[in-house]
Parts: structure tokens; C-alpha cells; sequence
């Protein structure tokens, strides 16, 4: 038996280091493109968009809380065929974790024009690689300290950059929130979603948690409460200190420079924006392999993929997350082609353990009566399918971004994901 040795604010860490990234430090200049004076009011929608998948993992955090997560929940309510092939998109999705370490670099290039890039990039995915092979507590502590930094960097930015909006009447009124219509609010919310998710993901560490069944749902609401505070104060910002078209499709940056003298300015940089994306880096690495620990457990792959070091951690597994967020580096992926398609993948898998819920009452019907959170009923079927219906719009916008051939390699993946879930499944166990 795992001992249970993370606690409230280790996982509060964790999950707050993993939501707060590439959303806000990259996607808020493009959703100023799309709704102007109306970022801080779609960062309160990106909210309840993403409101809906959270309290359904919630929901099923609290009732069977167990190593390996959203996995546990698909194997179990949704079958194990269906679980190998929401594993295997997880670990496509994690492309996203390029996108952290791109985002890292450009900024270390704003403060020193001359840095290799693409170095910087790699080094800091290998760094935060080598923190997680130390072990989860390890790296939890290393988040801890990084959290606590990237917070108070970001609430100097928005008291200093308050100061400098002379006009928030410009936040009332519907022409300047709804410069291109209801569709383009809409639009710039579910941009920003991305700089929500996250704390979903705190179910992987059910069965090394202290009181999962009341931790798991404490943690994401608290989480995704303070960082839409956060998100709002800076949306205000960085559309209230400059005019719109100095602002629209660039980074907080161009703010901070603004208002901040310039040795602040580069404590900003380093200790808030880049330290944001090295915490949500870090995160995705403490999570990452508790799916596939467990498909190994139930047969679906080798044990001996399964080895751990010294520090408990399974190595090979990590490694593989490892090489599928460096390879973009390497092979020079731009940053917003790998947002996108990370987030397109992500909103697919995403939704497998949202439908999970769905046959919660029905199969487990003790663990439903016994969970400290619980949703009735009707909205265990009812978020699913508006969670299916958000996501789908998500994915079909994301389809020109993405380009037909990442689709079809998409499909051709997937694909083989099913062929290999047929022909696993009578083989498990010899």
C-alpha cells in the first residue's frame, strides 16, 4: 500500500504551477486580437467552461480516489479497451509540454537576444526531467517554492500595472468587451480555457494523498478560484496601461515594460512569466506517468517498462514524456503550432474521463452514496454531454489551426491505438 505522504499544500502547489502557464503569459495578447477590453470577462468564462469537466473529475476523485486517476476512472466505468486508447492520446497530448519550454526560451531571448534558443528550451525541459526523477516529494517541494515566487511576481504586476489604468469604465460597457460580437467573446474564452486546465489532473495522485476524498475537490476548486483572480487582474492590465493596438498578439512584456523600471522589469520576466512555465512544466512531469503505471499493472504493457529508481519514481516511463515533449524542440516546432495541437488532443482525451462519470451511479453506486463530493444525479449525465458539446466546438475550431495532415497522423494514431487494445487484451495476463 502507497504511503500517503502528499498533503493540502503539496498538491495545492502542484495543481496551481500546472494551470498557471503558457495560457496567460502567451494566449492573453491573441485574445485581446479577438475581444479587446472584453480578456478580463472571458478569462471569468474560460472559467465556467472549464467549470464543467473539473467538477466532473472532481466528482469522481472524491468517490474513488486511486492511483493513476483519470485512467482508473475510464478502466472502470468506461472498459479497459477505452482506457489504453485514452491513455495512449494523454500521451500524445503531452506535446503540450514543448510549448512550456519554447515559451520559457522566448522570454530568456527578450532578456538576452543572443541565447540559443532552442538550447534554452531543451535545457530547461531536461532540468525539470531530472527534478521529477529525484522523486514526486522531491519535486513537489521544488514546486512549492517556485509557486509561492510565481504568485507574488504576478500580484506585483497587477498592483503596479493597476496604477496605471486611467479608464476602467471601459470594462462596463458592451462595445468594448464585445468588439466582434458574442462569437469572438466566445471565441477568446475557449482560448483561454487552456490557461485553466490543469488541476484535473490532481486525481493521478489519489492513493498518495492524505484524505483524497475531500483533498481532490478542495484543491481544484481553491485552485482554479485563485487563478482566475489572478487572470482577471491581469487582463485588466495588460488592456487597460496601453492603447489596444499596442497590445494585440504580444506577450505581458510589452506592459511590464511600462510599468515597471527596468531592473524590476527583468526580476518580472524571470521570476514571474518564465517561472510560470517552468512550474507548469514541472507539474505535468509529477503527474504524467501514474496512468501508464497503472496499464502496466492491469497487463496492457511489459512490467519491466514499470521499473523505478532508487526514489521510487518509474523512470522509463518518464523518460517517454520526456522525448515526446523535446522532440518539437529539436525539430523546431513553433510554439503556437504546438499549443494548438497539444490543446486539440488534450480537449480529445480530456473528455473520456468527463463521459467516465457518467456510469458512476450506475456502477458504483456505494462509492457515489459514500463520497464526500457528490453531484445528483441528473448533473452526472447532464455535464458530460455539455462538456461533449464545448469540447466538440473546441476541436472543430482547432481543425485549420492544426492542418489536415496533423489530423490525419491524429487519426492514423488512433487508429493503432485500437489495434493494439484488440490484440493486447487476450494477452494481458500471459
Amino acid at each position: 500500500m502507497s504511503k500517503k505522504h502528499l498533503g493540502f499544500w503539496d498538491l495545492l502547489s502542484i495543481s496551481l504551477g500546472q494551470i498557471i502557464g503558457t495560457g496567460v503569459v502567451v494566449l492573453t495578447g491573441i485574445s485581446i486580437s479577438m475581444t479587446g477590453h472584453g480578456v478580463p470577462w472571458a478569462f471569468v468564462l474560460a472559467l465556467f467552461i472549464v467549470a464543467i469537466p473539473t467538477l466532473c473529475i472532481a466528482a469522481l476523485g472524491s468517490a474513488v480516489p486511486a492511483r493513476g486517476g483519470n485512467y482508473t476512472y475510464v478502466r472502470d466505468l468506461l472498459g479497459p479497451k477505452t482506457a489504453i486508447v485514452y491513455l495512449g492520446l494523454l500521451i500524445a497530448g503531452q506535446i503540450i509540454l514543448a510549448s512550456f519550454a519554447i515559451g520559457f526560451a522566448q522570454y530568456a531571448q527578450a532578456l538576452i537576444p543572443e541565447i540559443n534558443m532552442m538550447l534554452v528550451a531543451a535545457l530547461i525541459m531536461t532540468a525539470c526531467f531530472i527534478a521529477n526523477l529525484l522523486g514526486i516529494k522531491t519535486a513537489a517541494r521544488f514546486q512549492s517554492l517556485m509557486v509561492l515566487v510565481l504568485i507574488a511576481s504576478l500580484l506585483v504586476y497587477i498592483f503596479a500595472g493597476l496604477g496605471h489604468v486611467e479608464d476602467m469604465r471601459v470594462y462596463t460597457k458592451p462595445a468594448n468587451i464585445f468588439p466582434s460580437g458574442i462569437g469572438g467573446f466566445f471565441a477568446a474564452a475557449f482560448l483561454l480555457r487552456l490557461s485553466l486546465i490543469g488541476s484535473e489532473f490532481i486525481g493521478e495522485f489519489g492513493d498518495e494523498m492524505k484524505n483524497p476524498g475531500r483533498t481532490i475537490p478542495l484543491v481544484m476548486g481553491i485552485s482554479l478560484a485563485v487563478v482566475t483572480l489572478l487572470y482577471i487582474g491581469i487582463g485588466i492590465v495588460a488592456t487597460g496601461v496601453l492603447p489596444l493596438a499596442d497590445v494585440q498578439g504580444k506577450n505581458l512584456a510589452a506592459t511590464a515594460k511600462v510599468i515597471f523600471p527596468p531592473g524590476v522589469y527583468i526580476a518580472f520576466i524571470a521570476g514571474g512569466v518564465m517561472l510560470s512555465l517552468v512550474t507548469s512544466l514541472n507539474a505535468i512531469f509529477a503527474w504524467s506517468t501514474r496512468g501508464l503505471s497503472m496499464a502496466t499493472k492491469d497487463g496492457w504493457l511489459p512490467k519491466s517498462l514499470a521499473a523505478e529508481n532508487r526514489f521510487g519514481t518509474p523512470w522509463i516511463f518518464l523518460t517517454l514524456f520526456f522525448v515526446v515533449g523535446i522532440v518539437p524542440i529539436l525539430t523546431g516546432m513553433s510554439l503556437s503550432y504546438v499549443a494548438i495541437l497539444g490543446n486539440a488532443v488534450g480537449a480529445i482525451f480530456g473528455l473520456f474521463p468527463v463521459f467516465a462519470l457518467w456510469g458512476l451511479v450506475s456502477k458504483r453506486p456505494q462509492a457515489y452514496r459514500d463520497a464526500p463530493f457528490k453531484l445528483p444525479v441528473w448533473a452526472t449525465r447532464v455535464l458530460p454531454v455539455l462538456a461533449v458539446i464545448i469540447y466538440g466546438y473546441g476541436i472543430y475550431a482547432s481543425w485549420g489551426f492544426v492542418g489536415n495532415k496533423g489530423w490525419i497522423a491524429l487519426a492514423v494514431y488512433t487508429v493503432l491505438l485500437l489495434a493494439y487494445a484488440h490484440w493486447r487484451e487476450p494477452r494481458r495476463y500471459i
